[in-house]
């Protein structure tokens, strides 16, 4: 069992028993006890369902589940109010709906209190349709509710023959293509002129590269355009549309929707992601053109990178397309278009398009009206038949990317025609710029981004990132990105004469849409500071999968996803991102062996067995039961994670070390280097110790028992082997087996891992405290692994204050260090060198949300449907708060300290769920609303309610 031992000086079960100063804990309703989802203005139930959401999104298009789920929160002007029944109705029709008939389908009235993960269980759905539902429930006093709004889903097309006789089709035949593509790699791979991005090679910009004289340049993107006739009148229209690597999907001349870079990344051997649009207002009765812009996204990476990805991916090709549109006319008759040879192609005005170096953009090659009907293709190509990328055909069921916010340059400085004009957006952040353009036909103008400006320069980690413009001498241009994107906070721009001000050019934050969750704020600047570049380095991170770094690399690596992915779920809602990359997880799982790429989607590279950074794909089903309650995971991957267990023990034990596992990989990002002296064996093993521990806990809830009971035989094996090869008796310490000194990571995984044995946990915590608070000056000395540990170790341990300092020092290693060099996103590293917008040191976060404010899930009830709450009163601040918008609603919980040193706690639980607070007084019981409880000055000396750390005398 994953236990969060120690959230005390003290153990839980003696909390939980305790009866003891319940006097302690003045609670009563705030003056505003309704939650924060608020009743509709015409309401006069007592419980009312709102935010209704399918799969985790509102009214998605495209849903290719055969039984979806279903959610909805509570909203109620009552405490302790709960829902006991409801009854839940899908319907072909708005009208049927509001006649309050489910003709699809009636779930009858079901004695539940359950609002999430409610399966459809009607009859079978139809491919690409309309669906309304909507619910009503009865609360706690049998009393029924009045319906819920109307929501609405559609399906997508659930099987390959639902595709009908849409084609793939591409611009040339894929043997021209392939001898194109090959010819002119061999000649890079010969000369080194080209790398892109340039990680070891010369810096070469754009320009260079797009003229180099060696081979033909790559062709341009190709713009793809279809007309057709709409007969009659029209009732409804839905496109499904595959562009790879990236589409934008434009009918009659306008562009569809407000996504970029779609569709999502995948394993494109593996599985493909089409987009649905309901394109109902764009198709019109009579003529109409669909346009197709293509980009080479992944799946035509032109980067002649050192890690080779162009070659060892597997899946490369040229762009291609899939697509097909569903009309359906008043009188319910269709028409169906679909891809094929009658489309005609020809190249665009994006001459280049990478995801890591950038792009081209020729608007003197532009095509006015080419999405439009009416224009004379008669000189365009035909399209040619291309064969399937390999994958299965998926909805992308998760966030689009988009543009989520806009804002203005900081400043603007024009260092002549040489140096170019330098901008700062004021932060780091990912996405592009938009900028206005007043130059003559023909101007070429170059733009590159950094996170880091130096004299004459910018410092670009790993390789440059540009924006390119050809001007078509016109007013009112601008120039933007549309198939890449950067991480940057400053920008330089070459080759427009005319002065810019901050008013000619727009920053543009682009990322996965998700909504923002949390919240947290504190008396203390510097923890809010922390609090901020985490999140910026998180968001900044989410673009269809979470990301290493915007601009170096964009890789799904997976060490990064199980030390910072937690607190990323605490901040924004990733439950449907997250899903969409646990099934890139799997999609790269090896077929025979079991094991797992460091990162996903995986392009040919680390294709071993990692049990540090394969093991996301445990942990994340892990945190999506715990954040989500989801259990449709664990079942579908069940048999597949055991697979990766079983991958570890074959591939990673060490030979003549029974139990011992080595790793590729090891505590990365820590002050002793990426590979720590004390070798990754010892956090390999104790950290494979603790997967199986999520392992069991979820074969628990799913009624695996015989696989539970092996997992701990298993667990047993590892233990012997840390006390083996990692443990001095003469210490009682752990440590690494290539060094004898003393290492804080050993140490903190022993415990947080639970692989210490009971009667050496004291001591084992003692020296790592001492060696935290005395030996390195209030610093932990460590890499994620051991920082992931440690923040969730202190304050369980009774050392809230101790995490406190170390978060607060501003010397070397620290985030504070971090904020004291003018950090405004997390970095990679503890010195500041290397990518400036890494989120996997963001742990940190977990420490404000879970145990400063005090908002924790109940693995037991997970979802946050039972919430305990435990809070550090730390004496170092006033206050401490934070919001978390779960599942089932806002959840608050926030301290102050009083002027006579009091503790007033506020918490708010939303309708339907429940909660506990426990202190080290006692444990105290509430129902859903909110609450206040105070806690005497007296009580907290008493009660050692401050968790005063042991004093140095102590240790």
């Amino acid at each position: 069992m994953i236990t969060r031992r120690r959230f005390i000086v003290g153990s839980t079960t003696a909390l939980a028993a305790s009866t003891i100063g319940f006097n302690l804990l003045m609670a009563k309703p705030s003056d505003n006890s309704a939650v924060s989802v608020q009743l509709p203005a015409d309401a006069l139930d007592n419980i009312h369902p709102v935010n209704l959401k399918c799969e985790y999104l509102n009214n998605p298009e495209g849903v290719d589940i055969v039984n979806p789920r279903f959610y909805w929160q509570l909203a109620s002007t009552e405490t302790d109010q709960y829902q006991t029944r409801y009854q839940l109705l899908v319907a072909s029709s708005p009208a049927t709906l509001n006649r309050n008939m489910g003709d699809i389908f009636d779930s009858g009235i079901v004695s539940s209190d359950s609002n999430t993960h409610v399966v459809y269980q009607g009859e079978p759905l139809q491919a690409a349709t309309n669906y309304y539902w909507k619910v009503r429930v009865w609360d706690k006093n049998q009393q029924v509710s009045a319906w819920s709004e109307s929501a609405q889903f559609s399906t997508g097309l659930f099987t390959e023959q639902d595709w009908q006789d849409a084609q793939w089709v591409a611009w040339k035949t894929q043997q021209d293509w392939e001898t194109n593509w090959w010819q002119r790699k061999a000649i890079e791979e010969q000369t080194h002129q080209i790398s892109l991005p340039s990680y070891f090679g010369a810096r070469m910009s754009l320009w260079e590269r797009s003229l180099f004289h060696y081979a033909n340049p790559y062709d341009p993107s190709p713009l793809v355009r279809k007309e057709f006739s709409a007969t009659k009148t029209i009732k409804s229209a839905k496109a499904f549309i595959a562009g790879i690597g990236y589409h934008e999907l434009y009918l009659n001349g306008e562009k569809v929707g407000d996504h970029v870079l779609d569709p999502g990344w995948t394993n494109y051997a593996r599985s493909i992601l089409y987009v649905t649009h309901d394109v109902t207002d764009l198709v019109k009765q009579g003529k109409n053109a669909v346009g197709v812009m293509l980009g080479r996204g992944n799946y035509g990476l032109l980067a002649n990178d050192h890690w080779g990805f162009w070659k060892k991916g597997g899946y490369i090709g040229q762009p291609k397309l899939k697509c097909l549109i569903k009309v359906i006319y008043a009188d319910n008759s269709e028409q169906i278009v679909v891809s094929d040879l009658s489309w005609k192609v020809t190249g665009g005005p994006v001459t280049y398009d990478c995801p890591h170096m950038g792009e081209i953009y020729d608007a003197t090659q532009e095509v006015d009206g080419w999405s439009d009907i009416g224009l004379d293709d008669s000189n365009w190509d035909p399209v040619q038949p291309a064969p399937a990328p390999g994958g299965k055909l998926k909805s992308q069921l998760c966030e689009p990317i988009r543009v989520v916010q806009t804002s203005r340059p900081v400043k603007i400085k024009n260092k002549g025609k040489r140096w170019g004009q330098w901008g700062d957006a004021g932060t780091n952040l990912a996405g592009w710029l938009r900028l206005k353009v007043n130059a003559p036909k023909g101007t070429r103008i170059l733009v590159y981004f950094g996170e880091k400006e130096n004299a004459m320069d910018l410092d670009q980690p790993g390789g440059l990132q540009q924006m390119a413009y050809i001007a078509k001498g016109e007013p009112g241009e601008i120039a933007e990105c549309r198939f890449s994107y950067k991480g940057f906070r400053y920008f330089i721009i070459h080759g427009h004469d005319k002065p810019l001000t901050v008013d000619d050019i727009e920053i543009c934050q682009v990322n996965s849409d998700v909504a923002s969750v949390g919240t947290f704020l504190s008396s203390d600047e510097s923890l809010n500071a922390i609090h901020q570049i985490t999140d910026k380095a998180m968001i900044s991170n989410l673009h269809s999968i979470p990301t290493d770094c915007p601009h170096r690399e964009k890789n799904g690596w997976l060490g990064d996803a199980v030390t910072g992915l937690e607190m990323g779920m605490a901040n924004y809602d990733l439950a449907a991102l997250t899903t969409k990359f646990i099934h890139d997880i799997f999609d790269a799982q090896h077929p025979k062996h079991g094991g797992l790429p460091n990162f996903v989607p995986s392009r040919g590279y680390g294709r071993g067995v990692s049990s540090l950074w394969g093991s996301a794909c445990v942990y994340l089903p892990y945190y999506m039961y715990c954040y989500y309650g989801d259990t449709r995971l664990i079942e579908q991957y069940w048999r597949a994670m055991l697979h990766f267990a079983q991958s570890v023990w074959a591939i990673t034990e060490i030979e003549g070390k029974p139990g011992l596992l080595k790793d590729r990989l090891s505590d990365w990002s820590s002050p002793f280097g990426n590979k720590p002296d004390e070798g990754e064996e010892v956090y390999a093993t104790m950290n494979f110790y603790r997967v199986l521990s999520c392992l069991a806990e979820m074969g628990a809830v799913i009624g695996k028992q015989h696989d539970v009971a092996a997992l701990a035989q298993q667990q047993t094996k590892l233990k012997d082997a840390v006390y083996k090869h990692c443990f001095d008796p003469q210490t009682i310490t752990f440590k690494g087996v290539d060094t004898d000194e003393y290492r804080q990571g050993p140490n903190a995984l022993a415990l947080f891992t639970d692989i210490v044995k009971p009667e050496h946990r004291e001591q084992v915590l003692k020296g790592l405290i001492h060696d935290i608070k005395v030996s390195r000056d209030n610093h932990i000395y460590g890499g994620i692994f051991t920082g992931h540990a440690l923040w969730e170790l202190l304050p369980n341990e009774g050392y809230s204050s101790l995490a406190y300092q170390v978060a607060v020092n501003d010397s070397y290693p620290s985030y504070g260090y971090m904020l004291k060099n003018g950090a405004t996103t997390l970095w990679e590293h503890w010195p500041d060198k290397s990518s400036h917008i890494h989120y996997f040191m963001g742990f940190v976060d977990n420490f404000f949300h879970r145990h400063l404010a005090g908002i924790n899930f109940d693995t037991k009830t997970p979802g946050f449907k039972h919430i305990l709450f435990k809070p550090k009163f730390i004496e170092e601040i006033e206050f401490a708060k934070a919001s978390y918008r779960s599942i089932h609603g806002e959840i608050t919980a926030g301290w102050q300290r009083t002027n006579n040193g009091d503790i007033e706690y506020s918490v708010t639980i939303p309708t339907n769920c429940s909660a506990q607070v426990l202190l080290a007084s006692g444990t105290r019981s509430l129902t859903s609303g909110s609450h206040k409880l105070t806690i005497k000055h007296s009580d907290l000396i008493a009660s050692n309610l401050f968790f005063s750390d042991l004093l140095a005398s102590d240790l």
